[in-house]
């Protein structure tokens, strides 16, 4: 019931899994990310400090996990249109590209396990209903985020509104 929720919840704000494993110490730039996840789960979830600290603790781990995959991706993606728009045949391009395809998926995998872990981690150290009240609430976050975005595109100079023709506006 809840894994399609958290799914969705991760898309704004991953949040984390509960491990043993020790928390590399904050970068200087996380720690505003930190202490407003802090304040949030707090206030607006209803977890003491101690259950907070360990919550965002994991999320920020999460996030730093998941963001290294994402690079590894990336990397993986220039590379498979450098070597698609080079010259060569295509049997050539498709040599080229298996070791990283495979490459590529495997990243993909971990990071959909990781996502899991982490739903599966949070379930089980919230009582439902924290899980209920950190959903709704990440749920109007992303919801503020997507119309502070579209309010910020609306607003760039050059920029058309939808249904003007030219570039497309988010829907």
């Amino acid at each position: 019931m809840f894994r399609p929720i958290l799914t969705s919840l991760l898309l704004l704000a991953p949040l984390p899994v509960w491990s043993q494993a020790p928390v590399p110490p904050q970068a200087e730039d996380e720690q505003p990310l930190a202490r407003f996840r802090l304040e949030q789960l707090q206030q607006k979830v209803g977890l003491p400090e101690e259950q907070a600290r360990t919550v965002v603790d994991r999320w920020m781990r999460y996030d730093r996990e998941q963001f290294g995959r994402a690079r590894q991706i990336q990397a993986l993606r220039r590379r498979f249109n450098d070597i698609l728009i080079s010259p060569g045949s295509e049997d050539e391009k498709n040599a080229q590209v298996r070791p990283l395809l495979e490459q590529f998926m495997d990243l993909r995998r971990q990071q959909a396990d990781l996502k899991f872990r982490f739903e599966d981690d949070i379930r089980g150290k919230l009582s439902p209903a924290q899980q209920v009240r950190l959903v709704i609430h990440v749920e109007e976050m992303q919801r503020r985020m997507v119309e502070a975005l579209r309010q910020g595109f609306a607003d760039r100079p050059g920029a058309l509104r939808p249904g003007g023709g030219g570039r497309r506006g988010l829907r």
